[in-house]
């Protein structure tokens, strides 16, 4: 079927029914069309089906009388017919005079082109190309969808979006968050199926949650930069805990043992750490240098995707950052003293020949010559302190015990009784199984110059590691059923200082609220229940607890919903006799049932939500990027929406609605289905031991004897080497050459402009006498105001009274109002209201 389109302007039009000197000038141009062609070196084969094209093509639209022509092998006909007709241009421009007033309309067109495909031949060639065309269509979108990575479709930018685009990523989502004042793009990366999301603050609003912080205006916020990996333990080895610090020991591209030093060293940031998780491991960074940012997140990049550790070259990080055997009493340098060297020298030359009499007896007793074992290595020490804390401890204990089913119930962090077991073939499989781009999260808060360049480098590290979908679905966290028919009880020891005695219980109860996803009102609901539970001296719970004396403080923190599945926990420390472990069991329970029966009162009610929304609004006080991809990865880290983790408004306009039509009922409620009625909780209790530690130490030595018992003479040896290269290395200054490639700042990177915060002066405010000062900003409804009184007239000697008036200030009531009145009024009327005491002198 013939496709046609009228000339452009620039070109001759022809009349039709033209006369003989017409036709003659006609096929002198096609001629000259032809020779055109030639002189463009097509091929011979196509220079002659383009000319014979060019006669068949010669159009049949003659609607008005007027012909037009189209010409397939080129962009436009008509350039040809105006660069090889200047001899006939004269003649042309009559012709054209007469014909421009003769141009089909677009509704004339359309009517002869649906006559011409009426015909029954067209009418067959157009049903044969619309099918061929369907098929096409249809054959796209069923090898778009199943060559996505993910296999699921992926929804553009709605429209109005304005998230910076890259080729290399497709745009799952974008949208503005009023919450922050903030645009939030999710992408997705087109070769491995990495999520990045975007967090760009709206400058022009200047306020503070525009700037990257809570609480006022800031002109240079925070670039944030990070990447997280689901990282699902198998055991309580710590390999997750481990690789967090191998990582950062040096990688391909900038190899120095100690990149972390030189950067705290020569770098502009304002945050740089690493964390390990339960079920992920995080590696953030900050910085308001834009140089320095950029710096940083390259760093980082190839820290997680080519480190050393898990090449040949970086043997030694395991034992490093790990664990590894050191010999008791060596040298700084490893080595073992002059018994070494005769015991070096007793085992001959070797050389391939028969041993001698000397290697015969070394052999026989190398068990009673070899030196001393012990565990060294940094994951180990710091998991063995974690250990020894015996609030640290309790909470661990209580994990394992509440979930036996999935993989919370090994330590992510390490057990220093099973760190020892962890081979290097396991430290390098678990790196390869989950540190690679698919099952990636990465996050990026800055302008939209700083995404760019972020989805830019991270394309560049990713693209190279292609696609592989078993390291997501292997890392996926499952689900803990409530599979306990009666609550679990425990007792377990601590180690607890000599002398202490019996003396010293805890006690804390863990309940597992959710075994599948919570709404996000309800999420909202459980932090409202925390703070009216435990959130003040007065609440309910902690009162009771503190009221009764069986213990010094509590302990649990309450609310924990960080991870897949959030769980509650109350407590107290310091309690003094065993029967006091049951009274508290007791008196928690009985808490909850008096609450259950009587609720909550309407003030209560209301000013926790007062106490809680304007934490919402506040924020942590931080970096604000940092806050939102921390609190993103709660939800994003199990294939939930960010966006969802981080905005509040909604869920909090629908939580306000459940209170009013229900009141208290709706927590008395959630306090008898998830806290009373749920027997899947664990009741754990920890007793001093003054013997404990001893015996840990004791069963510590069996392990690395028995262990060194089924070494032969070349593993011992080789562990006795390795020591003295590690302590070499260690020792050992880094070249020149290493040192250069740590990035650096140069004075030109640093921006020498002075901060400028728009503030406004007004002296004898109201005829008062006193001078205000305020600072403009957007800040989420929330005021900031400082009372500053001026103490000059109080006696020097007096001065030191002033701190115990503030703390009175703090605690007690008004001439109007008792304390209990007052804290309540401050609740209501303030979230946060603080008096501190600066003492300022100067010299006159």
């Amino acid at each position: 079927m013939a496709d046609f389109e009228t000339i452009p302007d620039s070109s001759p039009r022809r009349h039709s029914s033209s006369s003989a000197d017409d036709r003659k000038k006609m096929k002198k141009k096609k001629e000259k069309t032809t020779t055109k062609m030639h002189d463009l070196h097509l091929d011979d084969e196509e220079a002659v089906a383009s000319s014979s094209s060019h006669q068949r093509r010669r159009a049949a639209l003659e609607v008005g009388g007027v012909a037009s022509y189209r010409d397939d092998d080129t962009n436009d006909s008509a350039s040809y017919d105006s660069q090889d007709n200047t001899d006939d241009d004269d003649d042309d421009d009559d012709e054209y005079g007469e014909l421009t007033d003769r141009i089909p309309t677009l509704k004339q067109r359309s009517f002869f082109l649906c006559c011409r495909l009426w015909r029954p031949k067209e009418r067959l060639r157009c049903s044969i190309l619309l099918t061929l065309t369907f098929l096409v269509i249809c054959t796209t979108v069923y090898y778009g969808k199943n060559n996505d990575p993910n296999g699921s479709k992926l929804r553009r930018a709605p429209p109005g979006a304005v998230g910076v685009g890259h080729a290399a990523y497709d745009t799952i989502e974008s949208t503005f968050i009023e919450e922050y004042e903030a645009r939030l793009t999710l992408y997705k990366h087109r070769s491995t199926g990495a999520e990045f999301l975007a967090f760009v603050p709206d400058t022009t609003r200047q306020g503070p949650n525009a700037a990257g912080g809570g609480g006022g205006y800031d002109p240079k916020p925070d670039k944030v930069f990070g990447i997280a990996f689901r990282t699902k333990p198998e055991s309580s080895t710590g390999v997750p805990h481990i690789l967090e610090h191998s990582v950062l020991c040096g990688s391909r591209k900038y190899p120095s043992r100690d990149p972390f030093a030189h950067l705290l060293k020569g770098s502009l940031q304002t945050f740089l750490n690493a964390f390990t998780y339960p079920d992920r491991t995080v590696y953030p960074v900050a910085s308001r240098n834009k140089a320095d940012f950029y710096n940083l997140m390259d760093v980082y990049l190839d820290a997680v995707f080519h480190p050393r550790a898990v090449e040949e070259e970086g043997w030694w990080v395991l034992r490093q950052e790990g664990w590894r055997y050191d010999v008791v009493g060596a040298n700084d340098d490893g080595t073992l003293g002059d018994d070494d060297d005769l015991d070096e020298s007793s085992r001959g030359e070797g050389g391939g020949g028969e041993r001698d009499l000397a290697d015969v007896n070394y052999a026989l007793d190398s068990m009673i010559n070899r030196a001393e074992f012990e565990y060294k290595g940094v994951v180990f020490s710091e998991m063995k302190g974690a250990y020894s804390d015996p609030e640290q401890l309790i909470e661990r204990i209580s994990q394992t015990l509440l979930f036996p089913d999935n993989s919370y119930r090994f330590d992510s962090g390490g057990d220093p009784a099973v760190i020892p077991t962890l081979s290097r073939e396991e430290f390098v499989s678990f790196y390869k199984k989950y540190y690679h781009p698919t099952n990636s999260r990465l996050f990026v808060a800055g302008d939209e110059s700083d995404v760019y360049h972020s989805l830019s480098a991270a394309d560049r590290y990713m693209s190279p590691m292609g696609y592989n979908p078993d390291s997501r679905k292997d890392s996926a966290i499952v689900y803990q059923k409530r599979t306990f028919r009666k609550p679990v009880s425990e007792r377990r020891p601590y180690a607890a200082a000599p002398g202490e005695g019996d003396s010293g219980f805890m006690f804390c109860i863990t309940w597992l609220l959710n075994t599948q996803p919570t709404s996000s009102m309800m999420q909202l609901a459980w932090i409202v229940l925390d703070s009216l539970l435990l959130g003040k001296a007065s609440s309910p719970l902690t009162k009771a607890l503190e009221d009764s004396n069986l213990g010094e403080s509590t302990i649990g923190g309450g609310l924990d919903d960080s991870l897949l599945q959030s769980t509650f926990s109350i407590g107290m420390k310091g309690l003094k006799k065993r029967e006091d472990v049951n009274a508290l069991e007791g008196l928690i329970m009985d808490t909850l049932h008096k609450l259950d029966s009587d609720g909550f009162s309407e003030d209560e009610i209301a000013s926790t939500m007062n106490t809680v929304e304007f934490s919402l609004r506040e924020g942590g006080g931080g970096l604000r990027g940092m806050e939102i991809f921390l609190g993103a990865l709660s939800q994003w880290n199990y294939d939930q929406s960010p966006r969802e983790a981080i905005i509040y408004e909604d869920a909090l306009k629908m939580l306000k609605e459940e209170i009013d039509r229900t009141g208290s009922n709706l927590f008395q409620q959630m306090i008898r289905d998830t806290l009373i009625s749920n027997y899947h909780r664990v009741a754990l209790e920890l007793y001093p031991s003054a013997t404990l530690e001893e015996e840990q130490q004791q069963d510590q030595k069996i392990q690395i004897s028995t262990a060194q018992s089924r070494m032969s003479d070349a593993e011992y040896q080789n562990i006795i080497d390795e020591g003295i290269k590690l302590k070499k290395l260690q020792a050992m200054e880094e070249t020149p050459e290493v040192i250069a490639s740590n990035p650096r700042l140069s004075i030109n990177d640093i921006d020498s402009t002075p901060v400028e915060y728009p503030i406004h002066v007004e002296d004898n405010f109201a005829k008062s006498g006193i001078q205000l000062v305020t600072h403009e900003v957007e800040s989420n409804g929330i005021a900031y105001v400082d009372f500053g009184l001026d103490v000059s007239m109080v006696p020097y000697d007096e001065i030191i009274l002033l701190t115990s008036l503030v703390s009175l200030l703090n605690e007690a009531g008004t001439s109007d109002m008792n304390d209990a009145d007052f804290r309540y009024v401050s609740s209501e009327e303030i979230a946060f209201l603080r008096k501190l005491l600066h003492v300022l002198t100067y010299d006159y």
